[in-house]
């Protein structure tokens, strides 16, 4: 299998705030939403998007720099990195809705029946996963996540304030706009302040596009700002419990 990134270049956006009184209602087993539909930049010998079913790690994704716990704390305590989380694991009988429903015209961003959504087996691993995120006490500087229900549900299991953005909302065919992708890696690259990271959480399909790496829900992808082909770590829902023993002791 290959998977080949797509260019783009960097340069600082702003986020796009929701409409005050957007109301979002959470429930378990409604919604839908395949992932993306599409082949995006795949070329010649390359793995079109929509047959990745879960993004786990990729043949060609670059090892990462740090890989033990306490390797990781080391670098998240200093500060300066992008992490990256996908939301936590979804209702996989609903891939084909959210397509149906935005192909028909009442997919809404505002209404999470109409989108595919955390399971409860989900829902349980982002309770622990949070919790010791939480835990372990990160320097956060700036904190993002998609507009989709499923992201903005799992952002509030590790952040109090995640603020709710289009620029992390490129799901569906929407993702593959070149456009859209190079908004993304723009995000990504905005820089933290000194011995602060920033906290995003959103989906396997806009990750991919933007940079070319996979990652599984309810994985955590940690980037340099600097250097966005570069994963400096990857932690799995259990690593963040070792993680945060790291970071307090």
């Amino acid at each position: 299998m290959t998977i080949l990134p797509c260019a783009a270049s960097p340069s600082r956006p702003q986020p796009m705030r929701l409409k005050s009184g957007t109301r979002r209602v959470f429930l378990a087993g409604v919604g839908g939403a395949a992932l993306l539909a599409g082949a995006g930049c795949a070329g010649k010998g390359q793995v079109p998007l929509g047959q990745l079913s879960n993004f786990g790690q990729g043949l060609n994704d670059p090892a990462p720099l740090h890989q033990t716990p306490q390797a990781i704390a080391g670098v998240l305590r200093k500060g300066g990195y992008a992490i990256y989380l996908r939301h936590g694991r979804t209702q996989y009988d609903q891939l084909e809705l959210e397509r149906t429903n935005r192909r028909s015209g009442i997919f809404d961003l505002a209404n999470c029946n109409t989108q595919r959504q955390l399971s409860a087996e989900g829902r349980a691993e982002l309770a622990v996963t949070g919790q010791q995120f939480r835990a372990a006490g990160l320097p956060l500087d700036l904190r993002w996540c998609s507009r989709y229900c499923r992201a903005i549900e799992s952002a509030q299991f590790f952040v109090d304030d995640a603020e709710p953005t289009e620029l992390l909302s490129g799901e569906g065919e929407v993702g593959l706009n070149p456009a859209n992708k190079e908004r993304t890696r723009r995000v990504l690259s905005q820089r933290p302040a000194a011995g602060k990271n920033h906290f995003y959480m959103a989906h396997g399909g806009v990750f991919w596009e933007a940079t070319g790496f996979t990652i599984q829900e309810a994985h955590t992808v940690v980037l340099d700002p600097k250097d966005l082909g570069v994963i400096v770590a990857r932690i799995g829902p259990a690593q963040w419990g070792p993680v945060a023993q790291f970071m307090r002791g």
